[in-house]
């Protein structure tokens, strides 16, 4: 479903179009779990270093270049990383376009499990000015963090011109953020989109339709669970899931 109806524009392309995810995963610790444990996995799954790669690919996702990063851990866990990009240089030239564009990320893990659920947040926000655009990388980055939840802002700000001379605040004919969701995203996650074209803001929520239990489970298995453990498991993740999508 998706689409790329690009307005054909005249000179530089000086709009800024920003694109803002919270993703969300939920994790069930076992009684005999301890934080140490669940901030110890956290601090080796999302390290600095492994979140500098993400950001790497999703800049090169959308056709930019890196020009530097700096990133930084934090005591007992959490990351940030912050990639300022440039727009790739076309075999043609010699000098990529400095368009003022630049990808952030931070992590919010939770101190301590509320009722043996511990709750995952990682923020990211893209901007990006030139001809390139955020919105082709809304699945790619859904699926890098395998989110339960979904909560995404697009924001398209400034003003240039079409190739007529007349001002145009926006570069994509776009009503809604989830006509730039694959097929497969569409089908695995409950949506809620809302937008305000006449203002150029949209706004996208999801949240996973199916629970399987080893998605969510910290080191244990579905094999080391009882039944009646795993229903009650499953209505307690559905409930966390429920009451992020509709916060």
């Amino acid at each position: 479903m998706k689409t790329d109806n690009k307005i054909p524009l005249y000179g530089f392309n000086n709009l800024t179009k920003s694109l803002s995810f919270s993703l969300y995963r939920v994790h069930y610790l076992a009684s005999n779990q301890t934080a140490a444990d669940y901030h110890t996995y956290i601090n080796k799954t999302y390290s600095s270093k492994l979140l500098e790669e993400l950001l790497t690919k999703v800049c090169h996702a959308i056709g930019g270049n890196v020009l530097n990063i700096a990133s930084q851990d934090y005591t007992p866990q959490g990351a940030s990383v912050t990639l300022m990009m440039s727009e790739e240089a076309k075999p043609e030239s010699l000098v990529a376009h400095l368009d003022k564009s630049h990808l952030c990320i931070h992590t919010y893990p939770e101190e301590t499990a509320q009722d043996n659920i511990a709750i995952f947040r990682a923020d990211i926000e893209l901007s990006t000015c030139g001809v390139i655009s955020p919105l082709n990388v809304l699945d790619y980055v859904i699926e890098a963090f395998s989110a339960d939840v979904i909560d995404i802002d697009y924001r398209v700000r400034g003003m240039t011109r079409d190739q007529q001379g007349n001002k145009c605040f926006n570069d994509h004919d776009i009503s809604k953020i989830s006509t730039y969701l694959d097929k497969k995203t569409l089908q695995d996650y409950n949506i809620e989109d809302n937008g305000l074209p006449n203002k150029n803001l949209y706004h996208c929520k999801l949240s996973r339709h199916s629970i399987h239990l080893n998605h969510h489970l910290f080191t244990v298995t579905e094999p080391d669970l009882s039944s009646f453990e795993k229903i009650a498991i499953i209505e307690q993740l559905r409930l966390q899931l429920d009451e992020l999508f509709l916060a």
